[in-house]
């Protein structure tokens, strides 16, 4: 493997512990992780109460004006609801509410900068009316 390739993975696992570790602190309950299906990959998927939630981690070193979010291509969204959608098959389309959080990280070599939670963040439209059960 690249060295580009894996600092590029080494970063997005130090987002994803951190986007952990600022979950739980919030008192989240951790299910699954890198959770993987040829139609995408979940990146954290935790309980918040009741609540099933699918969280996407973006994660960037701090440069420019950019932000972590601005990564987060409408493909990679697609590809999280069809991921969800599964994940949420094989539990046996539970009843329960669910929501999709996108987490931000930007790291410097020292540390975290900066974590915004964003909460619910929405699938495509074409996405939410699938034959899945899960309510969006």
């Amino acid at each position: 493997m690249k060295s580009a390739r894996k600092a590029h993975l080494k970063l997005g696992r130090r987002g994803e512990n951190a986007a952990w570790k600022f979950l739980e602190s919030k008192g989240c309950e951790l299910i699954a992780r890198n959770w993987r299906v040829k139609a995408g990959e979940l990146d954290l998927v935790v309980l918040d109460g009741e609540t099933l939630v699918f969280v996407e981690v973006k994660t960037l070193r701090r440069k420019g004006v950019f932000r972590p979010l601005d990564n987060l291509s409408m493909l990679q969204i697609k590809r999280n609801a069809r991921a969800a959608a599964r994940y949420w098959n094989a539990l046996g389309n539970p009843d329960m509410p669910t929501r999709f959080d996108l987490i931000e990280v930007v790291m410097s070599r020292w540390g975290i900068c900066d974590i915004r939670h964003h909460y619910g963040y929405q699938p495509p439209l074409s996405l939410r009316k699938t034959s899945y059960a899960l309510e969006w």
